[in-house]
């Protein structure tokens, strides 16, 4: 079998990604990757989007004019961009039995006769309104995010993502028959590079006194810094001796923290050093903490338990597919987060047995479903599945 794997990125010169988007590309580097495993795969990347003079001018002047509206605009949300697209990559596919893109832009408008997989982490739909580079914007761009969406959802014979939030989104939104939307978590992209053993052993040297806690994220507010730090107090103020370290934000100014927390910043993982004290800080900690007020799927997770690292997250977009009460950690409505997450740390801080037990589930489920050799598993069924589907779904079945 031969698959192609579209992407707007080079994925085989990491050299060439932008650092704001590395995490996004590392994740379609790994989807790749586990494609590898049973097939060969044709590189469909490096795309461009060059802009004629005459369209240049044209996304200015509307930046100007919906500036002035108060309204964002993007330039790229428009059928130009997914027509330049296909144009580069349908020359590209001869000899592949199989497409799989990873991005709706990317086959809005690839009319070919070799089947489609969409496997994204997420339609545009439900990002508007909802993520900060998606709200506030003008009809325009609304619409034409929609637009890939829904001709993308016409050319696919099976779409792939790695939450069921996603996949229900996909479903309600298009009509879209659940046999041909699958869900397969995405695996670490920063895993553990440790023996089971190893890990085992940074288990059994966490002692619970003091309790040592990790948030991860650069964004302070939608991350949920604040509720957070709500729940260190809590814990001191019943005595729980409690440590936090802070990673990735810059804090707010005049932020004034609790006692025993530590913040280390921005630390860079594709530096020796950065990628050092991050995992160094995975070992030792007994849980990762993310309250997010909304996440479309949340890797840190999964990073955090291939250290054997329990998560307590928010039950918001994707994170519920990743998190399991009791088996690799815990999740809460935000809006009880900091006193259900505390009323379970508390307990955990003096029975180390109950820990360590946790600790090996969230192992555990990483090796067994939150790992890339685990989606690698389930995407060579859905591949095969998809050659011997048959025709795409029937058009008129799909809401307009």
């Amino acid at each position: 079998m031969k698959i192609a794997f579209l992407n707007y990125f080079d994925l085989q010169n990491p050299d060439s990604w932008p650092r704001s988007e590395f995490g996004f590309i590392s994740t379609n580097y790994h989807k790749a990757k586990s494609l590898e495993s049973f097939a060969e795969v044709e590189y469909v990347c490096a795309l461009e989007y060059p802009l004629s003079a005459r369209r240049s001018r044209l996304v200015e002047f509307k930046r100007r004019i919906y500036r002035k509206l108060d309204r964002r605009y993007i330039h790229w949300a428009t059928p130009h961009l997914s027509r330049t697209l296909a144009r580069q990559i349908a020359p590209r596919l001869k000899g592949v039995d199989l497409v799989v893109g990873s991005d709706t832009t990317l086959i809005a408008q690839l009319d070919i006769p070799q089947p489609i997989v969409l496997w994204a982490t997420n339609l545009f739909d439900p990002l508007i309104g909802r993520y900060g580079d998606y709200s506030g914007l003008c009809f325009e761009s609304r619409y034409g995010l929609r637009w890939f969406d829904r001709q993308s959802v016409r050319r696919c014979r099976q779409l792939v993502f790695p939450s069921q939030w996603a996949a229900d989104n996909a479903i309600q939104k298009f009509n879209f028959s659940r046999d041909r939307v699958s869900v397969v978590p995405y695996g670490a992209n920063n895993a553990a590079d440790r023996t089971e053993e190893e890990i085992e052993r940074d288990i059994l040297n966490r002692p619970t006194d003091p309790l040592k806690l990790l948030f991860i994220g650069v964004d302070w507010a939608r991350k949920g810094g604040e509720i957070v730090l709500e729940v260190v107090r809590r814990l001191q103020d019943r005595g729980v001796k409690t440590e936090l370290t802070i990673v990735g934000v810059q804090l707010p100014q005049n932020k004034t923290l609790p006692p025993n927390t530590r913040s280390l910043g921005f630390l860079d993982r594709f530096t020796p050093d950065g990628k050092a004290r991050l995992q160094q800080c995975l070992r030792e900690s007994h849980a990762l903490l993310l309250p997010s007020e909304a996440e479309t799927y949340g890797n840190v997770l999964c990073e955090a338990n291939s250290f054997g690292l329990p998560v307590f997250a928010s039950r918001v977009g994707g994170m519920p597919t990743i998190v399991r009460d009791g088996e690799n950690g815990y999740s809460f409505s935000r809006a009880d987060f900091a006193a259900e997450c505390s009323r379970i740390l508390e307990p955990l801080a003096t029975d180390s047995d109950t820990y360590r037990q946790l600790a090996r589930g969230a192992l555990r489920t990483y090796r067994s479903r939150l790992s890339w050799d685990a989606a690698s598993q389930q995407m060579q069924r859905l591949c095969r599945s998809a050659l011997g589907a048959g025709s795409a779904p029937d058009d008129r079945r799909l809401r307009q």
